[in-house]
């Protein structure tokens, strides 16, 4: 079987296992069934996962299994009649056990050869017409649903046809899936087996992987529960056919409650509004006439103010101009150019993005960072031309460090300025101050002591930097006063682009209010053609339509309920009913005993061997 049909298959076990209801805690069973083509069992084993969602230290359990062990961790239980205790710690108990009770569920698989029944064994040495049939036996009344999976040979089977069962193909390798839902209620047309007629030639057929579980069954009815809610259905039902019976009859319909009170005054509704609108009808052909006329005049009022237009907007984009052209030449005169600011003319489509752009740079701190910069950059040259100087005096301190290192390697616990003392005085011979230098110029040309000579003498260089570009800027008193002129001119600028906002939008309001009355203009021409095609049309609608209109309405109201009634009086009547017959078998489904405070869920696992 290739790796996709498994891939399905597995997620098939995986939908089944997570239909149960939500609770607290819940007990997972896995029953897993080897069996005969006959039904007959060959081993059961239950695989069991107590979900702990409370992290509780201990989980009670219900069980009737023998041989019970612990396959996910190391809890420890004990068992007291049916009573299993698990020291769960707050953690999920995953265990399994043996049982030799029937299982809900057990295929049965018959083959017949040309008319005569045949083991798979004996197919395996035969040629001729092969029928196979799956039927499920069930142990109480709780129906299932019922998913089989059978492998097809590679060869050995042509022309085949299914029942209730379809073929599916990976990697040129063919299973044969049937379905079936058995103890389902009969009204309900399921299916309670497969089949599949094909051609056999020494067919080889080895097994069947069965996947059943009633929990699906029940997922469904509770959610059919929830939508049904608190109403009584069979109420329902019985209201919504005297509602259909009455449509179908013609006759006034009957009060009724619940979800069907809302049909019935809607319904009403409706009827009444066909014959409020024949009336309405001949009201909208005069009241038409009237708009048409009032359209008209309109009309004649709005041209008078549509010829003032081209006027209206001519002379406020010379005014605009006007005003862009006094601020160009302000901003010309102001002495930004001098000091290094340009400004592009001003125009009513750029006006707004430079003038943002020009207060950006005149920031008191855009402003600061600039000054602090350009004085930064000056006061580098300064100190770099002393860069030998700091070189000299950061190697010198490091030599120090360096030398006095050395001497305690050496026993002499003495610093640097001591050791000069001792050497002048006699107290170091000239051999051992010869190995003292020798050991401190080796260290000093050592790639770690160089890399950290360099890296002081560059943090010595950034320090003088920063040091001098602070003191120059806290000195020089032309700074503060460019930043106060800056200042002045932003909130200049910032004057002036509210001023041009202001003209701008009117410019923009007086543009839309023309185009505006050229709009209403045109629309007071359409409207009034319009309203008097409207006129028109409501007197043949009053005349002749509305009677049509509800004739055919309900016409398609009788029509629609004796469509309708077969469906309530039967179908739905059935499906009604085996929806709580169903919902009374769904009770305690599980394989093994159920716990108290703890829902469940099963999905039964079946091998069958077919030889």
């Amino acid at each position: 079987m290739s790796k996709k049909i498994i891939a399905m298959l597995t997620a098939l076990v995986m939908v089944l296992g997570c239909t149960g209801a939500l609770a607290e805690n819940m007990k997972h069973e896995r029953v897993y069934v080897v069996a005969g083509a006959d039904g007959t069992v060959t081993s059961i084993t239950d695989s069991i996962r107590l979900e702990n969602t409370d992290g509780l230290d201990e989980l009670a359990d219900r069980t009737m299994l023998n041989g019970i062990q612990n396959v996910g961790g190391n809890e420890d239980f004990t068992l007291e009649g049916e009573t299993l205790t698990w020291k769960a710690d707050g953690k999920n108990v995953i265990y399994q056990g043996t049982s030799d009770k029937a299982p809900a569920v057990l295929p049965v698989v018959t083959l017949t050869l040309d008319g005569e029944e045949i083991s798979a064994s004996d197919l395996k040495e035969k040629t001729g017409e092969a029928i196979l049939t799956v039927t499920y036996r069930t142990e109480g009344q709780a129906p299932a649903l019922a998913l089989s999976v059978l492998p097809l040979p590679e060869e050995g089977i042509s022309d085949l046809k299914a029942e209730n069962a379809a073929v599916l193909t990976e990697a040129e390798r063919s299973v044969l899936v049937g379905w079936a839902v058995p103890n389902m209620d009969a009204t309900l047309q399921l299916p309670a087996s497969f089949s599949a007629t094909f051609h056999a030639d020494h067919a080889d057929l080895g097994w069947m992987m069965t996947f059943c579980s009633s929990d699906p069954l029940e997922a469904a009815c509770r959610e059919i529960d929830a939508r049904v809610g608190d109403s009584d259905p069979e109420t329902l039902l019985k209201e919504a056919t005297a509602l259909l019976t009455a449509l179908k009859d013609g006759s006034d319909l009957p009060a009724t409650e619940g979800k069907t009170k809302e049909i019935t005054d809607k319904i009403n509704e409706l009827n009444k509004g066909l014959n409020d609108l024949d009336a309405g009808a001949l009201q909208l052909a005069e009241g038409a006439q009237q708009v048409s006329d009032g359209a008209a005049a309109l009309k004649t009022g709005l041209g008078t103010l549509e010829k003032n237009n081209e006027a209206l907007n001519s002379g406020a984009e010379q005014i605009f101009a006007a005003i862009l052209n006094t601020a160009n030449d302000q901003i010309a005169a102001s002495g930004l150019a001098d000091a290094g600011v340009t400004v592009p003319a001003l125009t009513a489509e750029n006006y707004a993005e430079v003038l943002d752009g020009v207060t950006a740079q005149l920031e008191p701190d855009t402003l600061k960072a600039a000054a602090s910069a350009k004085v930064a950059e000056e006061v580098r040259k300064q100190v770099m031309a002393n860069e030998d100087q700091i070189r000299a005096g950061v190697q010198e301190a490091v030599k120090g460090k360096v030398l006095e290192a050395v001497l305690k390697a050496a026993g002499y616990e003495m610093t640097a300025e001591q050791y000069a003392a001792a050497l002048k005085g006699g107290l170091v011979t000239k051999e051992q101050a010869a190995q003292v230098d020798t050991a401190v110029e080796a260290q000093m040309n050592s790639e770690e002591i160089l890399a950290q000579t360099e890296a002081a003498v560059q943090e010595q260089i950034e320090k003088l930097v920063t040091e001098n570009t602070e003191a120059y800027l806290s000195k020089d008193e032309t700074i503060a006063v460019k930043l106060a002129q800056a200042t002045a001119a932003r909130e200049k600028l910032s004057a002036l682009k509210e001023q041009l906002d202001q003209v701008n939008t009117f410019v923009t309001g007086l543009k839309e209010y023309t185009d505006g009355v050229a709009q209403a203009s045109d629309g007071a021409a359409t409207l009034s053609a319009g309203a008097m095609l409207v006129s028109a049309g409501a007197s043949t609608l009053q005349e002749t339509g509305t009677k049509v209109l509800k004739d055919s309405i309900l016409t398609a109201e009788k029509s629609a309920a004796e469509k309708l009634l077969p469906l309530m009086e039967k179908d739905l009547a059935g499906a009604l009913n085996a929806w709580k017959t169903t919902k009374d078998q769904l009770t305690d489904t599980g394989y093994d005993l159920k716990p108290e405070g703890m829902d469940e869920e099963t999905v039964y696992i079946i091998r069958t061997d077919l030889k």
